[in-house]
């Protein structure tokens, strides 16, 4: 067996050079000079290596110790290399308990998880709505805990409070997250039973009441009362462009300066942030560029239109625009997506062809040879169809009885 006086003694060479302890323990003298404990072995009848560690930081009497460990695990058919690469992680794992912890693991292998469905990753926008609902509404309730001490009632309660709010739709999708996130830690061994199971069902979602689209009087009373809004500038803004856009409130809040070309007068949306996965023109009208100039001013040095104001998110949650049309009297009678319903109907009664329509809002053609045809087909009209709408709006808000569209192209 070696002693420490000739493992220190012992100088390197212009190749490795081995000195030998005995039952396959030896060390490797490298050419700069390092000392590397080495236990040579047979498992399976295939001769492998397993790397103990550095002299001095293991003495002789320590390394010998782990040989004889290894050994133990060989007779037993374990390879120690990978059984020490799976106490490694399992001791990672120990160390992230807290629901927290697991949910920041789960949120960055979701988001960039293409979908069995579509194939498709997960959009910035749908990234970014599941990150603030993680961060308000979940985690300050049971982020903290040790995950595998959390019980049904406190998930119980934390989704009982968004539902208060009149978010059904926001409820289940925070059930959805922490169950998914509880199925991640009875994978890695750090929860025994998904506390979410007994919640499901319980929660009624609302759709009909979650897409209310303005009509008759309620469109003009609705566009004065927002020209006096007395909240923050940048959500009437918001507000005003959610209509005469006609996008969905969430590629409206993640907007970024990058998608505008103003000399153009259009929007181009990337496909990362719309909901069928490909990239959408929107013609802007005079009356957008005039807001997007004035948002410019107040935003402009930012990367983002509506930026978050102290709060984690990196821009404003379409919460904000909910609450404007709850602080503007019209929450039973118009929610944010339903402006889209209202460019609909208004854009299908001034004779506007349903195919231009459709493809403004977004829709998905089913058709693969119309959907690749007529995306630079229609822009002409949608540019007039645009600017023809924002004009309406502009008319009856004044006052006007009668829709003032032009003859639609």
């Amino acid at each position: 067996m070696l002693t420490d006086t000739q493992i220190k003694n012992a100088k390197p060479a212009a190749k490795s050079i081995k000195l030998t302890d005995g039952s396959g323990l030896y060390i490797e003298v490298t050419p700069s000079g390092g000392k590397h404990w080495r236990y040579r072995f047979r498992l399976d009848g295939k001769e492998s290596l397993f790397s103990i560690g550095e002299y001095p930081h293991i003495k002789a009497a320590e390394a010998r110790r782990l040989r004889d460990d290894a050994r133990l695990l060989i007779k037993q058919g374990i390879n120690p290399t990978q059984q020490r690469k799976l106490n490694k992680i399992s001791k990672q794992y120990e160390r992230a308990t807290t629901f927290e912890a697991v949910a920041t693991e789960w949120y960055e292998a979701a988001r960039t998880k293409p979908s069995a469905k579509t194939g498709r990753t997960w959009s910035t926008g749908y990234a970014d709505h599941v990150y603030t609902l993680l961060e308000n509404d979940i985690n300050p309730h049971i982020g903290k805990l040790p995950i595998k001490d959390i019980k049904t009632p406190p998930i119980y309660e934390l989704l009982k409070k968004i539902e208060a709010r009149q978010a059904p739709t926001r409820a289940i999708l925070a059930r959805q997250i922490v169950s998914s996130i509880f199925n991640l830690a009875i994978r890695t061994n750090r929860a025994d039973h998904n506390m979410v199971e007994p919640l499901k069902g319980d929660i009624a979602r609302c759709v009909v009441e979650h897409r209310k689209h303005l009509q008759g009087d309620d469109l003009p009373d609705f566009l004065r009362k927002l020209e006096d809004y007395t909240g923050h500038v940048t959500t009437s803004i918001a507000l005003k462009l959610l209509l005469i856009t006609a996008v969905r409130p969430g590629e409206l809040c993640g907007a970024l300066w990058s998608e505008f070309n103003l000399d153009k007068q259009e929007w181009r949306i990337p496909a990362t942030r719309m909901k069928m996965g490909k990239e959408h023109i929107v013609p802007l009208s005079t009356q957008a560029l005039t807001l997007i100039n004035q948002l410019h001013q107040l935003n402009g040095h930012t990367n983002f239109l509506f930026p978050s104001q102290g709060t984690k998110s990196k821009t404003i949650p379409t919460a904000t625009l909910r609450n404007a049309v709850a602080k503007l009297g019209f929450a039973d009678r118009f929610s944010p997506h339903g402006a889209r319903g209202t460019f609909s109907t208004m854009c299908n009664e001034a004779g506007f062809r349903a195919d231009v329509i459709e493809r403004q809002l977004a829709h998905a053609e089913q058709n693969k040879v119309r959907s690749s045809y007529n995306q630079a087909e229609y822009m002409p009209e949608r540019r007039n169809m645009m600017q023809q709408y924002a004009d309406m709006l502009d008319a009856l808000k004044a006052g006007a009885k009668v829709i003032p569209f032009g003859k639609a192209a």
